[in-house]
């Protein structure tokens, strides 16, 4: 059954409200620092936001609510919090539909913007903010708090801004580029690091690329990451966690239409290293497959130029097969100074 959604501008629905906030959070105490607001809320708390003249949308599936969020509009913006779908519920789309809901209520009021706050050790809600189209603008901490702990999350509404794919002719200070952004990501990771590569396209001398710095810090423990991740944001770095590839501690640097770095942190004998550093080094060493791949990639982003999904799908192909062969490539070159130093 679909699920059926019911605004609540008054406190009729708060002890269904207070059950969806508490079982929801739950899974969060003892993971935040500062601990999570939602544990002390009570019905007196939420009918206090009411009073201050917040609503809430609740839904419900076959008649049991399963999830909520609160809104308050200020000035040109509506704020969204406690966007809470009980953990039997989530994976069907349900906090999607809610802002969703609570967007669209937006407009209807002339609101400009949406915006939300995100805990920073909560990765996989930042990129599901993102994937919605909020970008960070700004990152703050809790009273009594030096380092950040969260972010300030916005979303231009009405005509949305689309991610455009942007593919550019090989720009000489991209090397500068990666070199000012690495001294600052090893200050933050400290005697952790055991070195920091230059990868992805804009590595490769003389290919076009998205202008999009990609390093791979090789770390002497992935473990490390995690404790440098106040000082990662401090330089403007926001974790994503894994964010699909396990052993990777993944950072981003930018708003989602606006990308500056990706940062792909390993521990230093991981596999996904060899890859990284395999296909570099075959483009900057084979003009052929070089050329290659420049050329899909420009002919990507002029066929797909607001749909970054569709351009990525679109080099998965070749890039495979190149990545295969610079294995190989590599593997073999390996080998064959193996064998001479053992002539010596």
């Amino acid at each position: 059954m679909m699920p059926q959604f019911v605004l609540q501008p008054a406190g009729a629905a708060i002890p269904l409200l207070l059950h969806l906030i508490h079982a929801a959070f739950e899974e969060m105490r003892g993971r935040l620092d500062p601990p999570s607001g939602a544990h002390a809320e009570t019905a007196g708390s939420l009918q206090a936001l009411f009073d201050q003249g917040e609503r809430a949308v609740l839904t419900t599936v076959e008649g049991a609510a399963v999830g909520c969020v609160f809104f308050v509009r200020t000035g040109v913006e509506m704020y969204m919090h406690r966007l809470a779908i009980l953990p039997a519920y989530r994976g069907r789309g349900i906090g999607r539909a809610l802002m969703t809901c609570v967007e669209e209520q937006a407009l209807q009021e002339g609101c400009a913007y949406g915006r939300v706050g995100v805990r920073l050790a909560l990765t996989s809600n930042l990129t599901f903010f993102e994937r919605l189209g909020y970008s960070v603008i700004a990152q703050d901490n809790h009273a009594g708090y030096r380092a950040p702990t969260f972010a300030h999350m916005v979303k231009e509404l009405g005509p949305q801004m689309m991610r455009v794919v942007e593919v550019a002719p090989y720009d000489a200070q991209w090397p500068a580029r990666f070199a000012h952004e690495a001294a600052a990501v090893r200050a933050a990771l400290g005697d952790a690091v055991v070195a920091i590569e230059h990868v992805g396209s804009t590595s490769v001398p003389g290919l076009a690329a998205k202008p999009v710095i990609d390093m791979m810090p090789l770390l002497r423990d992935i473990r490390d990451a995690n404790k440098g991740i106040a000082a990662m944001a401090a330089s403007g770095y926001i974790p994503r966690g894994e964010f699909g590839l396990p052993g990777r501690s993944y950072f981003v640097k930018g708003s989602a239409h606006a990308r500056l770095v990706h940062c792909h942190a390993y521990a230093f004998d991981h596999p996904e290293v060899e890859r990284h550093l395999a296909f570099r080094d075959y483009l900057r060493t084979h003009a052929a497959a070089r050329r290659a791949y420049a050329a899909l990639k420009i002919e990507l982003a002029q066929k797909h130029p607001t749909d970054i999904v569709a351009y990525m799908d679109g080099k998965d192909g070749l890039i495979k097969q190149l990545e295969a062969e610079a294995l190989r490539w590599r593997r073999a070159k390996a080998l064959r100074w193996r064998r001479a130093k053992a002539l010596t």
